[in-house]
């Protein structure tokens, strides 16, 4: 009879986004893999079809666990900048919260410099795109109800806002400050152009 199953796959992707968070895709060995969810390679291969094929998987549950909570949670928040600040300021909470400064597993891996396959590059690119879309709704949104300026460059603060959160996991890696991370932040949300208030010419 065939050996049932001593690990669902739920918990082998969570052991494996353990070992990829900590040491990226190339650093992570087989080995590793084998030895931090006590299965074997040839039964890893058999449920993921191969390294990229559970980093793959890794990738997307991570996203679902953490990201897309998150952004549906915030997107719920009546006033499209303080979802913003929000996103930022739990963001860096999170951050900070690991003593381990593993930052963000997808920021690390658009960073790593490791070549990707064609899935997690595209699983990388559709997850930050999420968060920058978050940005462009929030924007909308705010220039909607005049909370900033009504030629406000929606998908180019978006853009920008997006760099933040590279910033800010990048600089939670490197010197975890949370002054200065708040202070990017803030600084980045008063960059936003304010509604007019000068009077109309006639």
């Amino acid at each position: 009879m065939p050996r049932s199953r001593t690990l669902s796959d739920d918990a082998v992707l969570q052991r494996a986004i353990d070992v990829f968070w900590k040491s990226g895709y190339a650093g992570t060995s087989l080995r590793a893999l084998t030895q931090a969810t006590g299965i074997g390679a040839s039964a890893l291969y058999h449920r993921f079809g191969d390294k990229d094929g559970l980093f793959v998987e890794a990738l997307r549950r991570y996203a679902d666990d953490g990201l897309s909570t998150r952004l549906a949670r915030l997107s719920a928040q009546p006033e499209p900048l303080v979802a913003i600040g929000a996103f930022l300021d739990e963001l860096i909470a999170l951050s900070l919260a690991d003593p381990q400064q593993r930052g963000c597993l997808l920021v690390n891996t658009a960073l790593d410099g490791a070549t990707m396959s064609r899935a997690a590059r595209d699983i990388v690119r559709t997850r930050l795109g999420e968060v920058e879309r978050f940005f462009a709704q929030c924007l909308q949104r705010a220039v909607d109800r005049g909370a900033i300026a009504r030629d406000t460059d929606v998908a180019a603060h978006a853009t920008a806002l997006l760099g933040v959160v590279f910033a800010i996991r990048v600089m939670a890696r490197l010197d975890p400050d949370a002054t200065r991370m708040h202070a990017l932040a803030r600084h980045a949300l008063s960059t936003l152009p304010p509604t007019s208030t000068e009077p109309a010419h006639v």
